[in-house]
């Protein structure tokens, strides 16, 4: 049974999007497929209009290939930022559940960037290229080092297609 990640809140809402899917079994998800939200272009490509949330080597902006199934299957040229994700540990005590987030909001917004969030722990941060993301890398390290969070570059590994 196939389950989906949706992005209830994209970066980017036009009247002229479409709807998307990636699979994320190879990024080690088996089974889970995650929507996008894109751009149409003249030529039959896409813009990422989202910040992914667990697709690795995509960011916002990006131009994207789907194939005939509406699946995304090749990251064709890049858009010039980077995806911070973080994962908050369950469990956290309220109050400091709630200044986590809440630091992270007010750092992404200090510094103009935007958040998206898949549930209330996992947030993924769109980084533009020209931007210094310093003092939201020092916040996350402290945080990922105290144990109340994990977090990474979607970078970190290649874009995979679809296994067929």
């Amino acid at each position: 049974m196939t389950k989906y990640i949706v992005h209830d809140d994209p970066a980017i809402i036009t009247d002229k999007q479409r709807i998307a899917m990636a699979d994320l079994a190879p990024f080690g998800f088996p089974g889970l497929q995650e929507q996008i939200w894109l751009g149409r272009r003249e030529d039959g490509l896409f813009v990422m209009q989202c910040v992914p949330f667990r697709i690795y080597g995509l960011n916002l902006f990006d131009i994207v290939r789907l194939d005939e199934d509406d699946m995304l299957v090749e990251v064709v040229s890049k858009g010039g930022h980077r995806t911070l994700r973080a994962l908050l540990e369950a469990g956290l005590e309220p109050q400091v559940f709630e200044a986590i987030t809440g630091e992270i909001a007010a750092r992404a917004a200090n510094e103009g960037f935007v958040v998206e969030w898949s549930g209330d722990r996992h947030a993924a941060i769109n980084i533009p290229g020209d931007r210094d993301s310093a003092s939201l890398e020092a916040f996350m390290n402290a945080e990922e080092e105290a144990g109340r969070l994990f977090w990474e570059w979607s970078d970190s590994q290649p874009f995979q297609g679809p296994q067929r």
